[in-house]
């Protein structure tokens, strides 16, 4: 009879778990032995007990030093309290749950709302500034996503803070670069989690998302076996959980919530965007050689159309975004002329203000710029310069600037610009418009940016015709940017900065619900003012070429000068390199429709254009692990090059009937094969029973590779590090005085300059 008593209490205990019809979660719990569970269908989301806490609250302090976009962020944990118990209160449309801490009492709330089975929200009081969410993890779960991440794919195993800054300068602790950047050029180094785009938000190979609705400071940390933990500073927003059989349908539903990019102007697809500049007279001589040498041309990239700033570190731009008339004469006329010779012109904004120019005049005047706290403009020195900043959180601000873009680009004629930036809003000491701290606001600026570009766009009705990209975001920033781009990697095969980089970036971004992408060809970052020394960081011809063919297979083709253009290798070189790059141009012309339809997926559907293998082939236990290979779209697996000095490759193929582009051969999947990867053939297989079949069987025979002159030959570049996969690393001991003395001259230039400004 006691038995029976107690089983009808335990019962009792339990019956506030039935699921009621309006919500999607489960919840089962005991009072009486302190358990709570969390479930979506089968996948138990969130565990309680007394020994094994769902949450923890506490205090501390988080420090945020920053030095021209790097961030250097001290967490200091004060404490960090267990719940204990709890009681809970069932209605039929949510579950409130009552913890009990050592100090106070935290509400938390189930609900199945804003299309999510699972929206749980946090009421902490105010007796904390910490806050800890544990998510059940299984030991062999693999994890995706976080934003624009480029060192890993899989990110498990580590811990990655979500504050959006500059991306550093080699990004691999075990990298030269990287350690003279850190310790002679104010940190510029990085490490494997800095990143332009951080998100709040992972998938995991369950089945399931977790997305963060808030834009505080937070820390992710996968490294546990049986949890992820995610932690958040300051007021805790909801977390959303979605699950679903795939990962495909999975992400699609995770684009969709955060807002699908537009599909892109039909006009990208019609040739390279070359990034040139030097005036009116450069730019039409660029694009004349280039047509002469079989080069088709979408557009003219000309970033420096405000006109430039002479600076000891040599030209700038001049943050002044007005049409110089000076530098770029008779331009209105020319980007008429252009456009209708089916070639667009493009320009360069970013939210920035030179204090010498007269867009700052008027901002200051109008009181639309950042404030420090007594009222004068908060000024950032950008390097022998300094700007305001458009205080984006100002209504009346944002409707000037989106009409600064509308006047002085739009009407110009541009068809698209780099909305560049995004990154430097300070932690502290600023005053903003609505009265939120710079911490609150930091990692929503990019989306900020984001929506006055596209209001400029939409209101003059040339969405869709229109493009820009940008290097900066944070949830929700997709719904507003028309395209992403990469940033500034170096111009070398450096996995932890240089072109491999550019694919695990990509893939992490479709994971992430931002499914449009692509990338500098040619890469960004220059350091060649020591050549004397025989350790330059400077493009080559291999690089270039090598990083337009993985361009091929990707949503847009632009090129990018670098920041020490004279010193890299261009397109424009010589004329083998130019008819090189053209007929690489004319194959991305020539699958374009195919391209369009992978970018229709992504609006329709939220499917990422890039993506992983595991997301076509989720069966197969060998995608699970390939990291540098991606479909673009569901029928053609791309193997970029990505290494120097590259004859052969071994590429996976997943299970299924494939043909190579380049010998129409068959090959059966689910086996490694040894493929030919010469200059010119980038391994790229399609599966034979794609209706696009016969279009990329035309590769081979439409696009043979060139032949070489006799007097080309083809440097290598300079490999900073290893792959991050590998665990190997580079060692002092074995570095050459030379290139000691070459990074120490470099890094003390870069202290006193920002990479984005060597232009």
């Amino acid at each position: 009879m006691e038995k029976v008593g107690f089983t009808l209490i335990a019962l009792l205990c339990c019956y506030s778990s039935t699921v009621y019809a309006t919500k999607d979660y489960t919840l089962k719990y005991d009072l009486t032995s302190k358990t709570l569970n969390v479930s979506l269908g089968s996948k138990l989301i969130l565990q309680h007990s007394p020994s094994s806490s769902m949450f923890f609250v506490g205090n501390g302090q988080v420090n945020f030093r920053e030095f021209r976009g790097n961030f250097f962020i001290n967490n200091y944990v004060g404490d960090k309290i267990p719940a204990t118990s709890f009681t809970v209160n069932s209605t039929a449309n949510s579950d409130i749950i009552s913890f009990k801490t050592e100090q106070s009492r935290v509400k938390v709330t189930l609900e199945t709302k804003d299309s999510h089975p699972l929206v749980v929200s946090f009421v902490t009081g105010p007796f904390f500034n910490d806050f800890w969410l544990r998510v059940v993890a299984s030991p062999d779960e693999r994890v995706y996503g976080l934003g624009e991440q480029y060192s890993y794919l899989n990110l498990r195993g580590r811990t990655y803070p979500i504050w959006t800054r500059e991306q550093g300068v080699g990004r691999n602790k075990s990298n030269i670069v990287t350690f003279f950047a850190d310790n002679l050029a104010g940190g510029a180094g990085g490490d494997y989690h800095t990143t332009y785009f951080p998100q709040t938000t992972f998938v995991s190979s369950r089945n399931l998302y977790c997305h963060y609705g808030g834009y505080n400071y937070a820390e992710v940390n996968l490294q546990p076996p049986n949890f992820h933990e995610i932690y958040v500073n300051g007021p805790v927003s909801s977390f959303y959980f979605q699950s679903k059989p795939d990962l495909k349908s999975l992400v699609g539903l995770l684009t969709h919530y955060l807002g699908t990019q537009p599909k892109l102007p039909d006009w990208v697809y019609t040739g390279a965007i070359l990034g040139v500049q030097g005036g009116t007279e450069v730019m039409l001589q660029r694009y004349n050689q280039a047509k002469q040498n079989g080069v088709p041309v979408s557009g003219l990239w000309i970033q420096d159309w405000a006109g430039v700033l002479k600076t000891s570190f040599g030209s700038r731009l001049f943050w002044n975004w007005i049409w110089n008339q000076t530098v770029y004469p008779d331009l209105d006329n020319e980007i008429k002329l252009l456009k209708g010779n089916g070639t667009r012109v493009l320009g360069y904004i970013n939210p920035n203000l030179n204090s010498n120019g007269d867009l700052y005049t008027q901002a200051a005047k109008g009181g639309y710029l950042i404030k420090k706290s007594d009222g004068t403009p908060y000024l950032t020195d950008f390097g022998e310069f300094n700007c305001g900043t458009v205080d984006l959180t100002n209504p009346n601000a944002r409707k000037w600037y989106k009409e600064v873009i509308q006047t002085n680009m739009i009407d110009l004629g541009l068809s698209g610009w780099m909305a560049d930036f995004g990154e430097y809003v300070p932690a502290d000491g600023a005053v903003f418009y609505s009265n939120q701290t710079g911490r609150e606001v930091h990692n929503q600026w990019p989306t900020l940016w984001a929506e006055v570009n596209r209001n400029a766009i939409d209101e003059r009705n040339v969405t869709g015709d229109v493009v820009f990209w940008m290097r900066a975001g944070s949830a929700g920033t997709s719904k507003y940017t028309t395209l992403m781009w990469a940033g500034d990697q170096n111009v070398d095969f450096s996995y932890g900065d240089g072109l491999p980089s550019t694919i695990p970036a990509a893939l992490n971004m479709g994971m992430s619900g931002i499914g449009i992408t692509h990338f500098d060809i040619g890469g960004y970052t220059t350091a060649a003012q020591f050549q004397k020394f025989g350790q330059a960081l400077v493009r080559t011809e291999e690089l270039l070429l090598r990083s337009a063919e993985a361009a091929i297979f990707t949503p847009m083709f632009r090129s990018h000068e670098g920041n020490q253009p004279k010193a890299n290798v261009q397109f424009y070189t010589n004329d083998f390199i130019e008819k090189s790059f053209g007929r690489l141009a004319q194959i991305f012309v020539h699958i374009s429709n195919y391209t369009k339809s992978v970018v229709r997926d992504n609006h329709d559907l939220g499917i990422p254009a890039q993506r992983p293998l595991f997301m076509e082939f989720p069966t197969d236990d060998i995608s699970k692990s390939v990291s540098y290979q991606y479909m673009f779209g569901s029928d053609l697996l791309v193997a970029p090059v990505i290494q120097g000095n590259v004859e052969t490759m071994n590429v996976y193929l997943p299970p299924g009937d494939w043909k190579f582009i380049w010998d129409k051969n068959e090959y059966s999947g689910h086996n490694y094969y040894n493929v030919t990867a010469t200059m010119g053939m980038p391994p790229a297989f399609y599966k034979k029973t794609s209706e696009y079949a016969s279009m990329f069987s035309e590769i081979q025979t439409k696009f043979p590779p060139l032949p070489l002159p006799p007097a080309t030959t083809t440097s290598q570049p300079i490999t900073t590090g290893s792959p991050c996969t590998s665990g190997s690393s580079s060692s002092l001991g074995g570095v050459s005085i030379s290139l000691i003395v070459y990074m120490y001259l470099i890094c003390v230039i870069l202290c006193f300059s920002p990479l984005k400004s060597f232009l």
